[in-house]
This record gives C-alpha cells, structure tokens and sequence, in this order.
C-alpha cells in the first residue's frame, strides 16, 4: 500500500465513496478498481466529489481514478461528452496539481497509434498538439 498522504486520501475516499480499499500488495490503486466502480455513474459521482475537496492529496487521487475511468469509459464509446467537459474544466482549474497526470495522458511526442484512448481527448481541451 502507498505510505503517506496518498495513502490517507485513498482511504478518506473509499470510505466516503464506498470503494474497495487497496491492500499491501496493491501498486495502482486506481487501476485496480472493479468493473462495478468504473461505470458512467461513478465516474460522475467522482467528479462531484473531486469539486468538494479541499485537500490535494485527494484532489490527486480522485483524479486519477476520473481519468482512468474516462479512458475505459471512452474506449467502449460510454463517455458522456458533458462529462468529459466537467473533467476538463477540473483540470485546467488545477492544471499545476495535475501536471504529471496530465503528462501521463498527453504522451508528448507519442504518435496516436500507441496512445490511451483518452490522449487525443487530452491533448485538444488542453490545446496541446
């Protein structure tokens, strides 16, 4: 399990979203999280919920999970285009916060052939070539 102020928030957030908590041998918390938990549903109670916090810990670790769960969400055409606009105007309130997770999605230099779903997404609404 992740030490620190990653840990903390991952545990503030499953308790107060109901999710299943990572235990010691989990790496990517995030990634790992059942199919159950990465619907349309969720991914917009986890929006709500990322505009309620406070702490930047948690900011972080939900916006991971609002990430990875858009991706997947894309990847089977479920994402809601109204969603997805909630998402990036979290990410350019918080764009610093977020500037490695974004680095993550964008895969500067990368052709779209071996991209996320989710990269050319990312590169437009945060005019990125």
């Amino acid at each position: 399990m992740k030490k620190g102020a990653t840990a903390i928030a991952i545990k503030c957030i499953c308790e107060e979203l109901g999710l299943p908590e990572c235990d010691e041998y989990s790496q990517d918390w995030a990634y790992e999280l059942p199919q159950a938990f990465r619907t349309t549903v969720s991914l917009s109670r986890y929006v709500s919920t990322y505009s309620t916090r406070q702490n930047d810990a948690e900011r972080v670790v939900l916006m991971q999970l609002i990430m990875d769960v858009a991706n997947d969400l894309l990847d089977n055409e479920e994402l809601p285009e109204e969603l997805w606009e909630d998402i990036v105007e979290l990410l350019n309130n918080r764009r610093t916060l977020h500037s490695d997770l974004i680095e993550h999605w964008v895969l500067e230099g990368e052709t779209l052939d071996d991209a996320f779903a989710l990269t050319p997404y990312v590169r437009r609404a945060l005019g990125m070539p």
